[in-house]
């Protein structure tokens, strides 16, 4: 698709939302009844998240320490929920955790 037409569609019993940030692809497959546009404001979240910490992310950075890029998704989903929407909250177990790494 081109940037012109809508960053969603429908495939069978589930809607595909998209979006593409630099050279970046977030694909998420979500339920029918979920809002498309709140799906594409989670997306830009997690960007927005990823890139405070990777300063600039590019795919090099979630390649080579995907662990920590797991660490940012799982501080922030939860049980298929959106349960942390704060980035400073969703990255300071990271913060702690490099923290003690140094000592």
């Amino acid at each position: 698709r081109n940037e012109n037409q809508c960053s969603f569609m429908e495939y069978r019993t589930m809607k595909v939302v998209y979006r593409k940030y630099a050279s970046l692809y977030f694909i998420l497959g979500v339920d029918s009844d979920e809002n498309e546009l709140a799906v594409l404001e989670f997306i830009h979240h997690i960007v927005e998240t990823l890139d405070q910490y990777f300063e600039n992310v590019c795919e090099l950075d979630i390649m080579f320490n995907i662990d920590r890029a797991h660490m940012i998704l799982d501080e922030t989903i939860a049980n298929g929920q959106i349960c942390e929407s704060n980035r400073t909250r969703a990255l300071a177990p990271i913060a702690m955790i490099e923290k003690a790494a140094t000592k």
